[in-house]
């Protein structure tokens, strides 16, 4: 009998063991579809800059995912590689990113803005077939977890939004035979561009570019990202478009709103016409170390901030800044924290941080080094 009650004591521990276990199992499967996205992405036309910034130097950052920007398509469907810095380094370059964050994912951007979209518009609707299977194979033969599938799209009109559903269809049966990944980034301008419903239920991100709400960001004065809309320059926000989304099915769990880590510039036409909305007469001037007109990197501006002036609305949560004839909107500290706090708030899957290269990469500001990245992580984890 002292033996059988000895059985049935340790027969009782083991089904207590067995349910701690499965309780702890569930605990940490819960925290993990409970963890935000941080979406980074990484432009190779950083490694050509005066001080340049290379993938490996992004292995101190906390994304749970980063997209490599990126390569692109011919109209037969076949990849196409933008520059030789990718295959002689770039891409192996990349992958140190494993070496201190080994949980995450790392995905390609098909196609980078500098190749356009129009072969990929033309291999969509003709080499479909073509395109899924040179996906397949570049993804293994680089040793990436994902694609991202870029439809930024300047125009409504510019490719058929019935022909991509039926593609990222088709790719996602093809990359869950491999055991890949599938996000689709989309502008913030055109709503109605996009098949929602399918890319909701295909995709495993939809990454939303929730800045650049103007059509026109060149010669009219506009603020980068307007979390709230407001009448009659801020018709668009954050909030208008991710109300949209999701009231034509978009899941909450998959969508992503992008933060723009750069600052977009303006030059007045005149130093009294310095209100959203007003003419301007162009961008401003080129970055010393980005090079391109109407956009600096964050630290090429953040230390010169002090000398400007600035009007900060609390309705729409932002602040430009301005000084002579340069006119400036970038997110702040508290927009960002703001636009933070509403993803929380409304359940959705994270942030992306558009560009690392463009944020402050060596400390420059004084705040830490790939600030916003840094500071979604400190909010998920902690908020």
């Amino acid at each position: 009998m002292s033996v059988v009650r000895n059985w049935l004591n340790i027969s009782g521990l083991g089904r207590k063991m067995k349910c701690l276990c499965l309780a702890l199992v569930l605990t940490c499967l819960s925290v993990v579809a409970a963890q935000s996205n941080i979406v980074c992405y990484y432009d190779n036309r950083a490694a050509g800059y005066g001080t340049p910034t290379v993938p490996r130097s992004l292995s101190s950052t906390n994304c749970t995912h980063y997209v490599y920007d990126g390569v692109g398509v011919t109209a037969q469907g076949e990849i196409r590689i933008l520059s030789s810095f990718d295959t002689a380094s770039g891409f192996d370059d990349f992958q140190s990113i494993r070496r201190t964050n080994t949980n995450a994912k790392l995905y390609v951007l098909l196609v980078s803005d500098r190749d356009g979209g129009k072969n990929l518009t033309n291999a969509i609707a003709g080499r479909s077939e073509k395109l899924v299977n040179s996906v397949a194979i570049f993804l293994e033969q680089y040793n990436f977890d994902g694609v991202e599938i870029d439809r930024r799209t300047s125009s409504k009109d510019e490719f058929d939004k019935s022909a991509l559903a039926r593609f990222v269809n088709r790719l996602r049966s093809r990359l869950y035979m491999i055991n890949k990944q599938l996000a689709v980034s989309v502008s913030a301008q055109f709503n109605d561009a996009y098949d929602i419903t399918s890319l909701s239920l295909y995709a495993d991100l939809i990454n939303l570019h929730a800045y650049n709400f103007v059509a026109s960001t060149v010669n009219t004065l506009a603020n980068l990202a307007p979390l709230f809309s407001s009448t009659p320059n801020n018709v668009v926000s954050v909030n208008s478009t991710v109300t949209t989304w999701l009231a034509a099915g978009a899941r909450k769990n998959k969508l992503n709103i992008v933060l723009a880590t750069y600052a977009r510039t303006y030059t007045l036409a005149s130093e009294d016409q310095r209100t959203v909305g007003a003419r301007g007469i162009g961008p401003g001037e080129a970055g010393a170390n980005t090079k391109r007109a109407g956009i600096l990197g964050r630290y090429e501006i953040c230390n010169q901030l002090s000398e400007y002036g600035s009007v900060s609305d609390t309705v729409t949560a932002t602040t430009h800044y301005f000084k002579g004839k340069s006119w400036i909107s970038i997110e702040t500290e508290d927009t960002l924290v703001q636009k933070l706090t509403y993803v929380l708030d409304n359940a959705l899957a994270g942030v992306g941080v558009f560009t690392l290269d463009l944020d402050d990469t060596d400390n420059t500001c004084g705040n830490g080094a790939y600030r916003i990245s840094e500071l979604a992580h400190q909010y998920f984890t902690t908020g």
